[in-house]
């Protein structure tokens, strides 16, 4: 009996879907029963849940802020907007509005902080090189698989990384590349040609992940990674 997945699963149903009956994977990771899937989109329902009630919380916050709140207060629900944004990208569903509400409310606290911080050189360079890495992050989040690879408890364990990376599509991939060092880029191209070597698979049945071992290639011979 085959499976049905969600057009848009959060991060535990869309690891089951990566495995699901893909050779990649440890035999015992290729096939699960409809149960587990329930489990998995239940706990991706519950984690949903639980961020709307933190995320509202949070605009109640920053309602709340005064127009002379110190740096340190905004500075930290600035953070946790940032984190909010994070969780939010790998959450089931479709959640642009609440991204952009979030890059809108960032924008306010910044402008504030900018406006504080006006006629320090060394302040407003700091505050643009956080600008510039906060856009970059945002901008990576789009793919769900930096999502999952970042969060806290990622269902992403570090034996089906490689199997991961070799499934996921060309933008993914250049995307999550740029979470690790140039060493643990090479070493993650050594074990993904290792897996591959290893497959009795016809090469037409893992074409995909043959030509996703090209791009890793091509990442490492490039002296600059990019989304």
């Amino acid at each position: 009996m085959s499976l049905t997945f969600s057009l848009h699963p959060g991060a535990r149903e869309r690891h089951l879907c990566r495995q699901y009956k893909n050779p990649l994977y440890a035999v015992e990771h290729q096939d699960f029963e409809e149960q587990r899937l329930a489990g998995a989109r239940y706990m991706d329902e519950k984690e949903q849940d639980e961020f709307f009630e933190t995320f509202h919380a949070l605009l109640g916050k920053v309602a709340e802020l005064k127009p002379n709140e110190g740096s340190e207060i905004m500075l930290d629900l600035k953070s946790q907007l940032d984190q909010s944004y994070e969780l939010c990208s790998g959450l089931m569903g479709e959640h642009r509005s609440e991204q952009e509400a979030i890059i809108k409310l960032v924008g306010v606290i910044m402008a504030s902080i900018w406006q504080s911080a006006e006629g320090d050189a060394e302040a407003e360079q700091n505050l643009k090189e956080e600008e510039l890495a906060r856009n970059t992050h945002f901008r990576l989040l789009e793919f769900p698989l930096v999502a999952d690879l970042l969060r806290p408890r990622s269902p992403i364990v570090q034996d089906q990384l490689i199997p991961t990376l070799l499934t996921e599509s060309e933008g993914a991939i250049r995307a999550a590349f740029q979470l690790f060092d140039k060493e643990h880029q090479q070493l993650i191209y050594q074990q993904a040609k290792e897996l591959l070597a290893s497959k009795e698979q016809k090469t037409e049945e893992l074409s995909g992940a043959w030509n996703n071992l090209k791009l890793m290639a091509d990442l490492l011979s490039s002296d600059l990674v990019q989304a």
